[in-house]
This record gives C-alpha cells, sequence and structure tokens, in this order.
C-alpha cells in the first residue's frame, strides 16, 4: 500500500512538473514569434539590396574639378625643407604650389593661377593650403629677382 501511494505522488509530481514545463515553452515560442515578427518589421526598413553606383574617371575628375579656383598673386621662393614654391593671392591667403611648370619658377613673378585647393594634404612647408597648379598665366615679370640664395 506504502509503494502504491509512493507511485501516485511521483505521477502526480511528474505531471505536474511536466505541465509547468510546457506552459514555460509556450511563453518561449510566443517570445519567439514576436521576436521573429519584429525583426521582420525591422528588416522592411532596410534596403533589400546593396548596390554600388560605379563612377567613371571623367565624373571623378570633373566633381574635384568644381573646387577649382583662379586667382591673382605672386609667386615666392621659400628656402625652408629643401626649397619651395610659394603663393601669397591678392587676398592674403598663402599657398604651397605643387604642380608648378619649372617655367614659372621664378621667385616675384606676378601671375593668375588656376587650380584646385588640397585642405586636407599636410607638407613639410606648413605654409598655407596647397594648391594644385592646373594653368598659370603671368600677369607681370618687372618683380622677378633672378639671383636666389643658393647654400
Amino acid at each position: 500500500m506504502k509503494t502504491n501511494r509512493l507511485n501516485l505522488v511521483l505521477i502526480l509530481t511528474s505531471m505536474t512538473l511536466l505541465g509547468a514545463c510546457a506552459e514555460e515553452e509556450k511563453k518561449e515560442n510566443l517570445a519567439m514569434t514576436d521576436k521573429k515578427e519584429q525583426i521582420q518589421q525591422n528588416s522592411e526598413d532596410l534596403p533589400k539590396e546593396l548596390v554600388a553606383e560605379p563612377v567613371t574617371q571623367a565624373e571623378a575628375v570633373e566633381a574635384d574639378a568644381k573646387g577649382e579656383v583662379t586667382m591673382k598673386g605672386s609667386i615666392f621662393y621659400k628656402d625652408l625643407e629643401g626649397g619651395f614654391y610659394a603663393f601669397i593671392a591678392e587676398n592674403g591667403d598663402r599657398y604651397t604650389l605643387h604642380g608648378l611648370d619649372e617655367t614659372y619658377q621664378k621667385n616675384g613673378l606676378i601671375v593668375e593661377v588656376k587650380g584646385t585647393p588640397k585642405p586636407d594634404l599636410m607638407t613639410f612647408t606648413q605654409f598655407g593650403t596647397v594648391l594644385q597648379v592646373t594653368s598659370v598665366k603671368v600677369l607681370d615679370t618687372s618683380k622677378v629677382i633672378d639671383s636666389l640664395p643658393t647654400k
């Protein structure tokens, strides 16, 4: 008789535990369903496919050329870090010239320079903004100093 009671208690306990586990599993399934719905709703806002739009070299050059400026001023030779040619515009802005043709490398030359400022480019000269020269027009040669100091 004692074994029957013990078996009955074990059966009732097992059924209670199984019922509690089944209830817990239902809650987890509901939580997972909610998470899936949230992910689906959020994914509707995201693009379905990433598409790279190629840019031709001509378009890149054209976009870069939009930042091109034309200024009048003087070219000066600066004896720093091996020497370089600087440009001081009429408004006082200072530039380090990159790509300046040897023809125009004259201390005191007054010119009209066309080029693209490169404010993110760093140099040893630390003389204003770097200007990538595209064209130069000579305005006055009367102030050119031919004799540059040499070491």
